[in-house]
């Protein structure tokens, strides 16, 4: 038993000591970003039509993973407020909370990426507002798109 032991302790022994040289040249990098902010932007009402201005305070985090071969890894997340005020006072104002998301994968072979964007809003008036859309892409070295896609859900009541 104890020799056998042994033995398999020399066995591990020696695929450490070979396998730490190929893990050291597959080092990854990580960084992670936290940040907020708060910005106002031209938006339309999508249900209405009405021209207004669109407010978002907002909070997010970034996660990034690279290899020393180019391979990386991203992804994100934001979530925060939103708030919709009509230029035309008769409209109804909207308020409520959004959330988006996203990941990349970059290798040698291929680029893919999948991002989804959430929006609940309730108006002044006791209206709702909803949006939902997913989209992804898968992009080939050759430039070949063997994936892409967009749906978008929009519901007004």
């Amino acid at each position: 038993m104890g020799l056998r032991l042994l033995a398999w302790g020399a066995v591990l022994g020696l695929l450490v000591a070979l396998l730490t040289p190929m893990a050291a040249l597959a080092r990854a990098e990580t960084t992670t970003t936290h940040f907020s902010d708060t910005g106002s932007f031209p938006e339309v009402n999508p249900c209405s039509g009405a021209t207004g201005t669109a407010t978002v305070d907002f909070k997010g985090v970034r996660h990034i993973t690279a290899l020393d071969n180019g391979t990386f890894h991203e992804t994100g997340t934001d979530t925060g407020t939103f708030t919709f005020v009509p230029d035309d006072p008769s409209q109804p104002t909207y308020t409520g909370h959004f959330a988006s998301w996203f990941g990349q994968n970059v290798n040698s072979r291929n680029f893919t990426a999948t991002s989804t964007f959430n929006v609940a809003l309730k108006g002044s008036d006791g209206s709702r507002l909803t949006v939902h859309v997913v989209a992804h892409v898968t992009l080939h070295a050759d430039g070949t798109v063997t994936v892409e896609f967009e749906k978008q859900q929009l519901h007004c009541a």
